[in-house]
């Protein structure tokens, strides 16, 4: 028996058509108005991907696509392309959940997929701006940069901030001269962070419409327990793999700086994600010792303003592949 037959044998009330529409069109006002904030667009991205999905999930397919064609509809105020990108993306989120809710898969597995058809969907979208749009779209992003960086000195902000602290023009051109070569790489970092944020929101859109939907008897598969969160064993390999491209002695000037960006951002990817485990770690140590709440939130933001204390999260959750402090079952 499908999850559907499920749902219509409860006599599953359906979602009203109109009220999901106006859904779809004000999570992309609030998308539109987000991008300008810088991380709260991440609220907006999690948002868009609901009516959507609960009209798929409803089994109205086509009803389901409507909200996605209205909704991102509202992106053309900003240029042509991007509603095509953002279309594409929600009918093909909802069809994924359509197709781990109807194979009863759990809750990662549809926040990977989704996440990884959000990347390779920009992926297209930026090689098709760079290939037939604007060839100099990344060098001219990377050069413009550079020019920021170079110009830093004379900012407004920098200047105000000089006066301040009694800086001279000469000690600040001298610490950006030497900060250059580290600002220079930011931009090439951008991926990673990207990759990071982009499953950051499908996590918290798969949360909220777990939340959402089960008070109207659409049931998805729980998260599990925070503390019990795990990683494959095999994927160290990858953090490794990011490890040797950044010690990489200098051998050919062509190549060093692409082995370090390229590593750089794996390192990053896998460094957010053995952090999370580190923290899911240190949650499982504070169920064992009965550590109230509130002192498990105060000790949590205490190691989060401590870059030391901070460091040593990802490497328990490297530990733990071996260690298995919270003795998970792993086959």
């Amino acid at each position: 028996m499908s999850p559907f037959e499920n749902i219509n044998n409860f006599n599953q009330p359906k979602s009203n058509l109109f009220k999901m529409l106006l859904f779809s069109v004000l999570a992309f006002v609030v998308l539109s108005i987000s991008i300008f904030i810088p991380f709260i667009g991440i609220i907006g991205l999690a948002l868009i991907t609901i009516p959507s999905v609960r009209m798929m999930l409803e089994g109205r397919i086509w009803e389901s696509i409507l909200c996605s064609v209205l909704g991102s509809s509202v992106l053309f105020v900003f240029d042509i392309k991007t509603p095509f990108l953002f279309l594409a993306l929600l009918i093909s989120v909802s069809f994924i959940f359509r197709f781990c809710f109807l194979r009863n898969k759990g809750p990662f597995l549809t926040i990977a997929l989704s996440g990884m058809v959000f990347i390779g969907l920009l992926i297209i979208y930026i090689v098709y701006i760079t290939v037939f749009e604007n060839p100099d779209f990344i060098p001219g992003f990377l050069s413009g940069y550079k020019e920021a960086v170079a110009s830093l000195p004379k900012d407004p902000i920098v200047q105000g901030y000089m006066k301040t602290m009694s800086i001279t023009s000469e000690q600040m051109e001298l610490v950006l001269t030497q900060a250059g070569s580290y600002l220079n790489k930011i931009p090439y970092l951008i991926p990673s962070m990207v990759i990071f944020y982009i499953f950051l929101s499908a996590f918290i859109s798969y949360y909220w419409s777990m939340i959402i939907f089960r008070k109207n008897g659409i049931v998805l598969r729980g998260i599990p327990l925070f503390k019990t969160w795990d990683m494959p064993w095999y994927l160290i390999f990858g953090f490794i793999a990011g490890l040797i491209l950044v010690l990489i002695p200098n051998f050919n000037s062509g190549f060093d700086f692409y082995f370090d960006v390229v590593g750089a951002n794996i390192l990053i990817i896998f460094g957010l994600s053995y952090t999370v485990i580190g923290f899911a770690v240190l949650w499982g140590i504070f169920d064992n010792l009965k550590i109230a709440h509130l002192w498990r939130i105060l000790i949590i933001i205490a190691i989060s303003f401590s870059m030391v204390l901070l460091i040593i999260i990802p490497i328990m959750g490297i530990l733990d592949i071996w260690i298995n402090f919270r003795k998970l079952e792993r086959h």
